[in-house]
C-alpha cells in the first residue's frame, strides 16, 4: 500500500504599488488569502482514491448552567416584612408574588390584562361577575387548592385575607388602595370610618394611632369591623366571595392582582400571632409596625398557595424558595405559560449590596441575572453581552461578540420613576443626625429648612439634570412634565419643569433669610440671618447598593459646594429597611426614592405624591394637602375622561409645580441582563420583581 500526501498552504501576498507617476509614493498592502486545501491520495488494491477535506467549522458555543434546577440571584435591598397586608416595597413583593396567589394575576407582560388565578374567571359585566352599576363583584373561587401546609383553601380564607388587610390598616401599608374603593374617595385608612372625637375633642384622626384606637367605645369598634365584613362576604354554599364597592372603581380588578391581594391561610395567621377574625379584637392588631409584625411568623414566614414555598429568609443575607410540587395549575395563565410544578426547583437570592461583587458573580456564572445598581453600570455589563433582544428573550440578534455569555433585553416599558422629595418639617424626636446641629449655625439646618420656598426653588435649580440623564441614565429616558407618567390622563408635555440654572440657584439661596423666634428658626423676608452667608450642613441618605440614588445625592453635593463652599452636603448609604424607616419617621431632609405604580392610572401617582405615601413622609402642610385632596378627589370620581383630563392639567399640575415639593425627574427605558441559559423572562411594568414560575434554565 502506498499513500501520497499533498498540502496546499495559505499564501499571504504582500505587494507595494506606486500611485501616479508624479505623486508621492504611497505604499498599499494587498492581502490575498488562498483557501487551505488538504488532499489525500490513498492507494488501495491498485485503485487511487482522492479525498479532499472540508475546512474545519468552529463549534457553536453552548450556554449551560451549573445546575438547571436552581436559580441563583444577587440583589441589593432587603424585604421590610413578608406580611402581604403591610409590605409595600419591591424587595418584599419579590417573595410575595411567588409564594402567594391572588384572585387574579397579570396576563404576562400586559399591566392592563388579567387572568384568573384563585378565581375561576375574571369578573366582568358580560359574564355576570360585575353588577350593571359597577358596584358588586362576584368571584367564583377555585376548588381543590391547598396551602403549603396541605390544608384546603376555602372561600373564608379569601374573604378573611382582604378583611384582615383593611382592619390591620396603617398609612404606611398598601391598604389605601382598598379603602377608597370600599368606603369612598378620601378614606385612606380603616380608622377614617371612626370619628376620632369619641376619644378626645383634640383628636382629628386615629390614623396610625393604636393607643387611642383601643379607647374607642367597644360597640363602635365592632360596628367598623362588621362594616368591613359586610362588603366582603364569603358564600360557602355557592363557593363565591362577593365584594361591594362604595362607588364604581375602574381599577378594582387591577388592585387585587398585586401582592396586597394575596390569599393567606386564616388558621395559620391566627396560630402565628395574627387576628383570628373576631370583631371584638381587631383593634389589638391595627397599625402594627414591621418590627412588631416581624416578631411573629406572619412577618418572617409565609403560608400561601403559590408555585413556591418559603424555605427561609435570613435578613441581610438571603432568602430561599423551593418549588411547590403540588401546585394546582393545570391550565396555562397565558398562551405558552407554565403549568404544574415549577421547572426551577429552588430560588436562592443573595443580598449583595456591593455592585462590584454582584458583577464578579455574574462574570463567574455564579448568578443567573445581573442586578445593576443603576443604568450607569450598563456600559460595564455590555462588554459581556453576546446577544441583544427586543422586549423579550425570543427576538434576539447576536452582537459582534456572539460567544459572550450574557443576553441583554431592552426596549420594554417601565412604570416607575425615581424622584427627589423635600421634607418640609423634619422630625427631631430622639435626635436627628441628618440635619447636623439642627440650627442655622453653618453646621446644620433647622427642622423646617425646606419650608422656605427659596430653598426649595434653589435646590431645584442647582440639580444638574443633564448629568443625571446622560451619565447615569445613558440618555435612555424621558423627562416627566408632571407627576403622572407620559401619556396618562392629565399629562401635559408642555407643562413647565425646573431646569439646571446655577445663577437662579444662587439668587434664590441668597434670598433665603431667617430669623430666630425663641428656640426656633423661621424663614422671613425681613430676617437678619442670611443662608448664603451662614451656610448649612445636611445629610442626604440613599439605600445602600443603589448607585443611581447615590449619584443623585452626589450631584447635589458637588453643585452646591461649587456654588458656595459653606454649603456642605454629606452623602451616606444605609440599609433599605433603615432607609424606609427614616423616610416614614420624617427624619430625612430630602430623599431620592422611586415609585412603581400599583395600577396603571393617574390617581396612583397624584395621590401618593400629594396626599398619600410621599405627601405624608414629606410632612406637607395640612392646608396644602387639603387643596390637593379636593382636586384629586374631584378628578378620580369624574366619569368623563375629557373633563378628568382637564382637572389634572388645569388645576392639579400647576398647583403641584408651584408648591415645589420635590424634583420630578425621568422615566427610564427598561433593560435586563441575564445569562443565555435562562429562558422565559418577560417584563411587566407593574411588577417590581420577577415571577419565577415562568422561568427555566438550560
Amino acid at each position: 500500500m502506498r499513500t501520497k500526501l499533498f498540502f496546499v498552504a495559505s499564501l499571504l501576498i504582500i505587494a507595494s504599488m506606486l500611485v501616479g507617476a508624479c505623486a508621492q509614493a504611497t505604499p498599499q498592502t494587498i492581502v490575498q488569502t488562498v483557501e487551505v486545501v488538504k488532499t489525500i491520495e490513498v492507494v488501495e488494491e491498485g485503485e487511487t482514491v482522492v479525498v479532499t477535506a472540508t475546512p474545519e467549522t468552529k463549534a457553536a458555543v453552548e450556554f449551560k448552567s451549573k445546575d438547571p434546577t436552581v436559580l441563583n440571584l444577587a440583589t441589593f435591598g432587603d424585604p421590610e416584612t413578608l406580611d402581604p397586608a403591610l409590605d409595600y416595597e419591591s424587595a418584599g413583593i419579590g417573595i410575595l408574588i411567588n409564594v402567594y396567589d391572588t384572585l387574579v394575576f397579570y396576563e404576562k407582560e400586559d399591566p392592563n390584562a388579567f387572568t384568573p388565578q384563585i378565581a375561576l374567571e375574571v369578573p366582568s359585566i358580560e359574564n355576570g361577575g360585575i353588577s350593571p352599576d359597577g358596584l358588586v363583584y362576584t368571584f367564583k373561587i377555585r376548588e381543590g387548592v391547598k396551602f403549603h401546609d396541605g390544608t384546603d383553601m376555602t372561600v373564608e380564607d379569601v374573604a378573611f385575607s382582604i378583611q384582615r388587610g383593611l382592619l390591620q390598616g396603617g398609612t404606611v401599608s398598601p391598604q389605601w388602595l382598598f379603602t377608597e374603593a370600599f368606603f369612598g374617595v378620601g378614606n385612606y385608612d380603616v380608622t377614617d370610618l371612626i370619628d376620632a372625637t369619641v376619644v378626645s375633642p383634640d383628636l382629628s384622626s386615629l390614623n396610625d394611632d393604636p393607643e387611642n384606637l383601643i379607647l374607642v367605645p367597644a360597640e363602635t369598634l365592632v360596628a367598623v369591623c362588621e362594616q368591613v365584613k359586610s362588603v366582603i362576604v364569603a358564600d360557602p354554599a355557592a363557593n363565591t366571595v362577593v365584594m361591594t364597592l362604595k362607588q364604581p372603581w375602574a381599577p378594582f380588578i387591577a388592585t387585587l392582582a398585586n401582592s396586597w391581594g394575596a390569599i393567606q391561610s386564616k388558621a395559620w395567621v391566627a396560630a402565628n400571632g395574627g387576628w383570628d377574625g373576631d370583631c371584638a379584637t381587631w383593634q389589638n392588631f391595627y397599625g402594627k409596625s414591621s418590627e412588631q409584625i416581624n416578631e411573629t411568623a406572619i412577618g418572617t414566614g409565609a403560608m400561601g398557595t403559590g408555585p413556591y414555598k418559603l424555605d427561609h429568609w435570613t435578613p441581610a443575607e438571603e432568602y430561599v424558595l423551593v418549588a411547590n410540587e403540588d401546585y394546582w395549575r393545570t391550565e396555562p395563565a397565558w398562551e405558552g405559560g407554565p403549568t404544574g410544578a415549577p421547572r426551577l426547583k429552588k430560588i436562592i437570592v443573595k443580598s449583595v449590596d456591593e455592585w462590584s461583587t454582584r458583577f464578579a458573580m455574574a462574570q463567574a456564572g455564579d448568578v443567573d441575572t445581573v442586578q445593576v445598581g443603576s443604568s450607569a453600570d450598563w456600559p460595564q455589563v455590555d462588554g459581556l453581552v453576546g446577544e441583544i433582544c427586543e422586549l423579550e428573550d425570543t427576538n434576539c440578534t447576536p452582537t459582534d461578540m456572539p460567544d459572550n455569555p450574557l443576553r441583554m433585553i431592552r426596549g420594554y416599558p417601565t412604570s416607575s420613576r425615581t424622584d427627589f422629595f423635600y421634607t418640609f418639617v423634619m422630625n427631631t424626636d430622639g435626635g436627628n443626625n441628618f440635619i447636623g446641629s439642627g440650627t442655622l449655625d453653618g453646621n446644620g439646618v433647622p427642622p423646617n429648612f425646606f419650608n422656605d420656598p427659596h430653598v426649595r426653588r434653589g435646590f431645584a435649580a442647582c440639580f444638574n439634570y443633564d448629568v443625571y440623564l446622560n451619565d447615569i441614565l445613558q440618555g435612555e429616558a424621558v423627562r416627566s412634565h408632571g407627576v403622572m407618567l407620559p401619556g396618562m390622563i392629565g399629562y401635559d408635555e408642555n407643562a413647565p419643569v425646573y431646569e439646571y440654572d446655577p445663577a437662579l440657584c444662587e439668587s434664590e439661596l441668597k434670598a433665603s433669610m431667617w430669623k430666630q423666634v425663641d428656640d426656633a428658626w423661621e424663614p422671613a423676608a425681613d430676617g437678619d440671618v442670611s443662608l448664603w452667608d451662614t451656610g448649612f450642613r445636611l445629610t442626604i441618605a440613599y439605600n445602600t447598593g443603589n448607585t443611581s440614588r447615590q449619584t443623585l445625592a452626589q450631584i447635589f453635593q458637588s453643585e452646591l459646594a461649587a456654588l458656595n463652599e459653606n454649603f456642605i452636603i454629606e452623602v451616606t448609604g444605609i440599609p433599605w429597611p433603615t432607609y424606609l424607616r427614616n423616610q416614614r419617621a420624617k427624619k430625612l431632609p430630602l430623599f431620592p426614592v422611586g415609585w412603581i405604580e400599583d395600577i396603571h392610572d393617574t390617581h396612583n401617582w397624584v395621590q401618593p405624591y400629594a396626599i398619600g405615601t410621599y405627601g405624608n413622609r414629606q410632612n406637607l402642610p395640612a392646608e396644602l394637602q387639603a387643596q390637593f385632596e379636593e382636586v384629586i378627589s374631584r378628578a378620580v370620581t369624574e366619569p368623563d375622561p375629557v373633563k378628568r383630563d382637564a382637572i389634572y392639567k388645569n388645576e392639579f399640575n400647576p398647583m403641584y409645580h408651584e408648591a415645589i415639593t420635590g424634583l420630578i425627574l425621568y422615566v427610564a427605558n427598561g433593560r435586563s441582563y441575564q445569562h443565555r441559559w435562562l429562558h422565559g423572562w418577560y417584563g411587566n411594568p407593574i411588577l417590581s420583581a420577577q415571577y419565577y414560575y415562568a422561568l427555566w434554565k438550560d
